[in-house]
């Protein structure tokens, strides 16, 4: 951490306004392309409405001409309009009168049975006459008009015509390939347009009928501002009419229709604004009473790490105040330390030079041990030399600092030395038995100095007050996984009862007078962690300690603690 500088401007706040700034980008692309496909929906559910309104409009149309139709058949099989055809130049005028009263009757009928029909009339070429709605008598033919019209009909069907500013509807009569009579009927433009809104109701906003070279014919509602609108603000949709020869087109606005969806667009810009507002309020809040506060806890870190000195932050009367609090009471608690830790070194180097010294020291004692076994050679005094032989090597293993494990040999040879001590003290009341130690587990590691404590207990404990008789044993035992070193005293002292008392002692921390034993029993709890490490046993009211170890175990990381 040497050399980096401890802030948050940087790191967490730039972090925390791009995060904010992304989620608030991600509801408001959400919430356009929702609004988007919305708009997109309606366009295209108003586009089908439009076409189904047109088709409806056309078809309405279609049976407004399909009803002038069979009125103009009928008329043409009319029986009187044949009689007057043919017998009109040998009629008396009454007569031809009265026929000319019934035929202008059912060319009213006609006209009043259709809102498009503006004249009905019966044009006769070879009399030179047309007979016309309201018309009590004949008048003159306009032959121009005869030719206009006839040229686009055909022989006995009904067919639409646009001439002089009118659409008609012409039936004519043929006998042969003459032309008997024609029955026309003429619409105005402005009717028909006038029909077609009425059809289209409020549905429509404008209206267009278009000639086959696409120039209007007539135009009802806004439909000549509406065809010049762009198709983002208008919907169209158009059906050609076979009758006419002409293409209806409609129109519907699209503003009126998406005016919620604008409105929906509108109010999420506001919304965008008003997030952006509250997440300036919300960053400005973020720095001040959050960044600033935490920011001066990274600088007094960062000031202290520099010089080595611990500060205390100052309060500003937020709401880290508590953690100011617990920060200054930390940095106390580790000044504290701190005092402990330099107390500690300093025990510790005198601990250190006090072994020094004692490293210096023990090579008196071998010496004078060993002065002492050359002295007792000399003389032949075996006993002496064997007893200073054995405390040499014995404190000489103890005072050496040996390491934390040590190879069970080398732990034995320890152990026998002891013993070769305690049987010159306690021979002959004591025996000592020992078994050789296998060699399969003679490089096994074991902690040092965890033998001895169990022999020794023995000897303080168990046979120390006999006067005859006692036996101290130790022997091996080696399973699969593991072997055992069993130490054993009969004593006579410790039945079950007592080794049950001495066990819960060792566990309770109230040894007594087994402080060896509970040392024993932490030590390979730490070093094994198990408490069947060391077994308690009792055999003929004799006390059996068997201490089990793993093989292969690395124990020094265990030691180590």
């Amino acid at each position: 951490m040497r050399g980096r500088t401890l802030s948050l401007k940087k790191s967490a706040f730039l972090r925390l306004v791009a995060i904010t700034f992304a989620a608030v980008l991600i509801f408001y692309v959400i919430g356009v392309y929702i609004n988007a496909l919305g708009i997109r929906n309606v366009r295209q559910d108003m586009a089908r409405a439009l076409e189904s309104d047109t088709e409806y409009i056309a078809e309405e149309l279609r049976s407004d001409f399909d009803t002038l139709s069979f009125f103009m058949m009928e008329l043409m099989s009319d029986k009187q309009l044949m009689r007057y055809v043919i017998a009109s130049d040998i009629m008396q005028d009454y007569e031809r009168l009265t026929y000319i009263k019934a035929l202008s009757a059912q060319e009213y009928m006609i006209k009043r049975a259709s809102p498009l029909a503006e004249q009905v009339q019966v044009m006769l070429p070879n009399q030179g006459r047309t007979i016309i709605t309201d018309q009590t008598l004949y008048l003159d033919l306009d032959y121009e008009a005869w030719e206009n019209l006839i040229a686009g009909t055909e022989k006995n069907r009904v067919t639409t015509v646009e001439w002089n500013g009118r659409l008609w509807l012409l039936l004519p009569r043929y006998e042969g390939d003459r032309p008997l009579f024609m029955i026309a009927i003429s619409i105005l433009p402005e009717t028909l347009m006038q029909r077609l809104m009425e059809i289209g109701n409020e549905r429509i906003d404008g209206m267009q009928l278009l000639r086959q070279d696409g120039t209007p014919l007539a135009v009802g509602g806004d439909g000549e501002a509406l065809s010049r609108a762009s198709e983002k603000r208008v919907f169209h949709a158009q059906h050609e009419d076979s009758r006419t020869g002409c293409v209806l087109r409609c129109y519907r606005r699209v503003d009126e229709s998406l005016s919620p969806f604008v409105n929906y667009r509108l109010a999420l810009w506001l919304l965008t604004l008003l997030a952006i507002v509250l997440l300036a309020a919300y960053l400005l809040y973020y720095r001040v009473f959050i960044l600033r506060p935490l920011n001066d806890i990274f600088d007094t870190m960062r000031q202290s790490e520099k010089d080595g000195r611990f500060r205390v932050v100052r309060t500003r009367g937020t709401d880290y105040d508590d953690i100011y609090a617990r920060f200054n009471d930390m940095v106390a608690h580790i000044e504290e330390l701190a005092g402990q830790v330099y107390e500690e070194q300093y025990r510790a180097q005198k601990a250190e030079l006090k072994q020094l010294q004692m490293q210096i020291d023990p090579h008196f004692l071998y010496n004078s041990l060993y002065l002492i076994y050359r002295i007792a050679r000399s003389e032949g005094n075996e006993s002496i030399a064997r007893l200073s032989l054995n405390l040499s090597n014995y404190y000489r293993y103890i005072t050496k600092m040996p390491e934390h494990v040590v190879p069970l040999r080398e732990e034995i040879n320890h152990v026998m030395n002891y013993l070769e001590i305690q049987s010159v003290r306690f021979e002959p009341r004591v025996h000592i038995e020992t078994e050789p130690l296998p060699e399969e587990i003679a490089e096994e590691r074991i902690p040092s100095l965890i033998i001895q404590p169990v022999v020794e207990n023995a000897f303080q404990h168990g046979v120390r007050d006999v006067t005859s008789g006692g036996v101290v044993s130790l022997r091996y035992r080696v399973l699969p996984d593991s072997f055992q070193v069993i130490v054993a005293d009969n004593s006579g002292k410790m039945d079950e009862e007592h080794v049950r008392m001495l066990w819960e002692r060792l566990k309770s921390d109230d040894a007594g007078d087994s402080n060896a034993l509970r040392n024993l029993y932490r030590r390979l709890q730490l070093y094994q962690g198990g408490e069947h490490s060391l077994e308690l046993r009792s055999v003929s009211n004799g006390l059996t300690a068997i201490l089990t170890f793993r093989k292969g175990e690395n124990h020094e990381k265990l030691a180590d603690r």
